[in-house]
C-alpha cells in the first residue's frame, strides 16, 4: 500500500466534488435508524479527516485511523483538534476502546490488495465493536473498475500544479494508478510520483467474509436503492450480531 505522501497535499482539491457534507448526513441517519444509540465512532482510512470533523459536528466522539502521516496531519489541522487521529493499517489493527459505529468510506476498501486483506479487516472491525454495534462502508464496483475508471487518463491542469492521472486496468478487476504531479515552486515544476492499485470484488463476495455481522441493507451510492448493473460505488450497513 502507498503511503500517499504527495496525494495527501492535494486530495482535498481532487475530492472538492465529492458533497461530505451530504454523505456524513447519509451515514448519520443510518447510525439513528439502525443504531445502538451510542456516539463513538470509528473512522478507518479518514484520509484528510472532513468525514470524521463533520460526523464530530453532528455531536459523534470520532477517532480516524490511516496509515499515512500526511494525510493524518492535514486531518488533525483540519479537526483543530476536536477528532483523535492515528496511525494504522485497516488489514491488521486491534484497539482498546470499542465502538458504537466504525466506516470506511469513498472505496478505501478497494486499496487493500486482495480479499484475505479485507477478510482481515472485517474481523478487526468485529472486534472493534460494541455489542449491536453498525459498520458502514462503501466500495467501488467490478462495473466501474471496467467501464469507468479502465484504461483511462484524467488531465488537472491548475494554476500551480498539472496533475496527470493515469489508470491501467490489470487482471481480476485490478487498476493501476499512477499521478504524476508537477509542482510549481515560483521557478519551474517539481515533479512527484504515486502508484497504487484498486481492486474490485463482486458484491456476492464481500457478502460471504463478512462473517459475525447481519447485512441490514446494501444500497446504491447515496441513496435506499438496490444496485444495479451500471452502479459505480455501493454501500453495505451492517450490524454486529
Amino acid at each position: 500500500m502507498s503511503s500517499y505522501n504527495t496525494l495527501a497535499q492535494f486530495y482535498d482539491f481532487l475530492t472538492e466534488n465529492v458533497d461530505y457534507k451530504v454523505r456524513s448526513e447519509y451515514i448519520s441517519n443510518f447510525f439513528s435508524e439502525y443504531g445502538n444509540g451510542g456516539k463513538n465512532v470509528l473512522d478507518l482510512a479518514c484520509g484528510t479527516g472532513t468525514i470524521s470533523k463533520l460526523l464530530c459536528d453532528r455531536g459523534y466522539k470520532v477517532k480516524g485511523m490511516d496509515i499515512s502521516d500526511e494525510m493524518l496531519i492535514v486531518a488533525q489541522e483540519k479537526s483543530q483538534n476536536n477528532v483523535a487521529f492515528f496511525k494504522g493499517d485497516i488489514s491488521d489493527f486491534s484497539l482498546p476502546d470499542k465502538f458504537d459505529y466504525c466506516i470506511c468510506l469513498l472505496d478505501s476498501l478497494n486499496h487493500l490488495e486482495n480479499i484475505d486483506a479485507v477478510k482481515s479487516c472485517f474481523e478487526c472491525v468485529y472486534h472493534s465493536l460494541n455489542e449491536n454495534g453498525l459498520f458502514i462502508f462503501d466500495v467501488n464496483t467490478v462495473y466501474k473498475h471496467r467501464y469507468v475508471l479502465g484504461d483511462n487518463t484524467f488531465v488537472f491542469d491548475e494554476e500551480d500544479f498539472f496533475l496527470s492521472w493515469d489508470n491501467e486496468y490489470c487482471d481480476e478487476n485490478r487498476v493501476r494508478i499512477l499521478l504524476d504531479f508537477f509542482v510549481f515552486n515560483g521557478k519551474n515544476y517539481d515533479r512527484f510520483s504515486e502508484e497504487f492499485y484498486e481492486k474490485a470484488y463482486e458484491l456476492s463476495e464481500l457478502k460471504s467474509i463478512l462473517n459475525g455481522f447481519e447485512i441490514l441493507a446494501v444500497y446504491d451510492e447515496l441513496t435506499t436503492d438496490s444496485p444495479s448493473e451500471d452502479s459505480q460505488r455501493v454501500y453495505f450497513i451492517c450490524k454486529k450480531i
